[in-house]
């Protein structure tokens, strides 16, 4: 008898832990699917306010404005609300139709977004060559001799003080090219200054028009946005 009662005891004791313990995972579950919940819910917001961004692009949008697009479009494809959703990634394209005259950058033909940012950071780089404050030249920069008149070089890299009367293609002419520093330093000059407007036509001088914008079927949102320049 005092067997049987030992072991219903035992009985109710592991009977009560398993409910114990029964509940402690029902808790849990309920807790993770409650956090869950609440993740999903803050992941669908921040892609509600992606997706409102991207609208707001959804107009004639000037070169800089599509490299501001690209900022926005790693940053959806990459995030992990994008990803722990999995809505689909944004593309874009982009049609240049009138090429920049006298570089690589920039010419007419469909891209990718992406390859617009390469362009654009390729040449930012190409520019800095030219901007670094120790280059060649007495310890000055490119940048800084090309804000400079041909009399102020002469008259600062060869200590020569052209005739008054002289105009400055007589200067870059009969003194600047016949030295091989200055000569040199003109071609930088000249080769910097077209980098300096390819970047600005492009940023500023190209519109580009919204000619489409694609939507998942399933869920509505944003998947493909395509530009053409006006």
């Amino acid at each position: 008898m005092e067997n049987a009662s030992k072991a219903l005891i035992m009985a109710g004791s592991i009977l009560m832990a398993i409910l114990v313990i029964g509940l402690l995972v029902f808790g849990y579950q309920q807790l993770s699917s409650l956090q869950q919940t609440e993740t999903d819910a803050e992941d669908n917001d921040k892609l509600a306010r992606y997706m409102n961004q991207f609208e707001q692009f959804g107009r004639t949008l000037y070169g800089s404005e599509l490299l501001s697009l690209a900022n926005l479009q790693e940053d959806y494809n990459t995030s992990d609300a994008r990803i722990n959703t999995g809505y689909d990634k944004v593309e874009i394209t982009v049609t240049i139709k009138n090429s920049i005259a006298d570089t690589i950058y920039f010419q007419a033909n469909t891209y990718d977004l992406s390859e617009i940012v390469e362009d654009a950071e390729n040449l930012e780089k190409e520019r800095a060559k030219y901007e670094e404050p120790k280059r060649t030249y007495n310890n000055k920069s490119v940048k800084y001799y090309a804000g400079k008149s041909n009399r102020e070089i002469a008259i600062d890299l060869l200590g020569i003080e052209p005739p008054s009367n002289y105009t400055s293609y007589q200067i870059e002419n009969e003194i600047l090219a016949k030295n091989s520093t200055t000569s040199n330093l003109l071609a930088e000059i000249h080769a910097y200054t077209s980098l300096n407007s390819t970047y600005t036509e492009f940023r500023t001088g190209k519109q580009f028009d919204c000619v489409d914008i694609g939507y998942n079927t399933q869920n509505g949102r944003i998947n493909k946005m395509v530009f053409v320049e006006k």
